[in-house]
Formats: structure tokens, C-alpha cells, sequence
């Protein structure tokens, strides 16, 4: 008798200890799935995973419109080339490419306009190294085709917005919509001026000593610290 309530205590032990493990499993495994929720939530509502910044090469190109005389550029044409090539020198990365058209009406005439263009280039400050001229087929002797331009310029560029993979109806969900935070992605995008800042800052500048010195002089005086320029102040009641 004392054997057998020692055996069935021995089994109930080990149940219990059985259906503590099994809760202890479960409890671990409801932590890990509740860890991964969190993070999956945090990805769904982070706007700059969802719409990122990309930096990357993109063509800048110039058309120029050639008729069936060729050779001399007008000069609104080296104007636009000079202002082409100053915008190479601010963001442009490798060469510029002179594409000449093959195929078309005008492709002897434009072949003479590049020449007079490979020689703006190089009033302009273009290394002669980094012209280089290629052809770019038109297929249609019918028609008149543009010279181009081209570069490749750094540009911080994002996906396209508009984009309604789910249903945007309310839930009980504490997330954004797919769409939300790439319209202002787009704009940062847009006006940064120079899209490597976004990837690594430029180093800070030395402060201006002179302009400090000033300012200190200026306020131990009690004078204004601001700068002397002002705005020009309209009165649009004025007769």
C-alpha cells in the first residue's frame, strides 16, 4: 500500500514537471513571436524603409534641335551648353558623350553641328579626354533628329509614390498606410543639394573669426548683433 502512493506521487511529480516545461516552451516561444511582431511593426511604419533614398548614376542629357544646315551654333545654343557644362561640373561623374544621329534627314548636317559642338565643350573648360562622341541609331530618313548630350549626374532618387498594396480602410492596427511618408521622401530628395550628404556629411568648416569677433564686440557695446542688411519693404497701398 505505502509502495504504491509513493509511485503514484512519483507520477504526479512528474506530470507536473512535464506541464511546467511545456509552459515554460510556450511562454518562450509567445516572447519570440511577440518579439518578431514588434519588429515587423516597426519595419510596416517606418516611412525610410519603405520609400528609401537611393543615391545612383542617372543621364542628364541637352537636345539640341539641328536642321538640314549644319555647323554653326546660334547663341542661345552655346549659352545652354555653357549652363550644361557648368551643371557637369557641380554633379556630373565620367565624361560627356556628343551622340550624333544615324538614320535620319539631317545626319550629315548633324554630324558637322557636333564637331562645333565638341569645340564649345572645350571653350567651355571640358578636358578634350573626357568628350567623347558615339552614334545613336534614328531609323527614320524621313524625320530630323536631335544632337545629345549626355552625362551621368549623382541624384538621390526614390520609388514611386502612389503605390496601394493594401486596404486603407480603418482597423485596429496602430500602422500608417503603405503610401505614407514617400511624397516627402520625394522632396527631400528633390532639394538636396548635394546627394552625397546623404551617405556620409561633409566635414564641418572652420567658423568665421572675424565675424564672431564682431559680433562679441558688438554685444559687449550693447549694439545689435545682426547683420546690416535689410529687407526692401513694399507698401502695396501706395498710390
Amino acid at each position: 500500500m505505502l509502495n504504491a502512493i509513493k509511485v503514484e506521487a512519483a507520477a504526479g511529480r512528474r506530470r507536473a514537471a512535464g506541464l511546467l516545461a511545456a509552459a515554460l516552451l510556450a511562454g518562450g516561444l509567445a516572447g519570440c513571436n511577440t518579439a518578431d511582431d514588434q519588429r515587423m511593426a516597426y519595419f510596416d511604419n517606418d516611412y525610410r524603409i519603405r520609400h528609401p533614398i537611393v543615391i545612383s548614376n542617372e543621364p542628364a542629357t541637352l537636345d539640341l534641335p539641328v536642321g538640314m544646315r549644319g555647323g554653326a551654333l546660334s547663341g542661345e545654343f552655346v549659352e545652354a551648353i555653357h549652363n550644361y557644362v557648368a551643371d557637369y561640373r557641380e554633379s556630373g561623374t565620367g565624361g560627356i558623350t556628343i551622340q550624333v544621329p544615324t538614320g535620319s534627314a539631317n545626319e550629315i548636317a548633324a554630324a558637322q553641328t557636333g564637331s562645333a559642338v565638341n569645340q564649345v565643350l572645350v571653350q567651355a573648360g571640358v578636358s578634350p579626354a573626357a568628350i567623347q562622341v558615339a552614334p545613336y541609331a534614328f531609323g527614320d530618313r524621313r524625320r530630323m533628329a536631335p544632337l545629345r548630350l549626355s552625362f551621368l549626374k549623382v541624384q538621390a532618387v526614390t520609388p514611386r509614390c502612389g503605390v496601394w498594396p493594401r486596404d486603407v480602410s480603418p482597423t485596429f492596427a496602430d500602422s500608417t498606410h503603405y503610401n505614407f511618408g514617400c511624397a516627402g521622401q520625394q522632396n527631400l530628395a528633390a532639394m538636396v543639394a548635394n546627394p552625397a550628404d546623404l551617405v556620409q556629411p561633409r566635414a564641418e568648416q572652420p567658423a568665421n573669426g572675424a565675424r564672431r569677433a564682431k559680433v562679441v564686440t558688438d554685444y559687449q557695446q550693447g549694439a545689435e548683433t545682426k547683420s546690416s542688411s535689410t529687407l526692401i519693404d513694399y507698401d502695396l497701398n501706395a498710390e
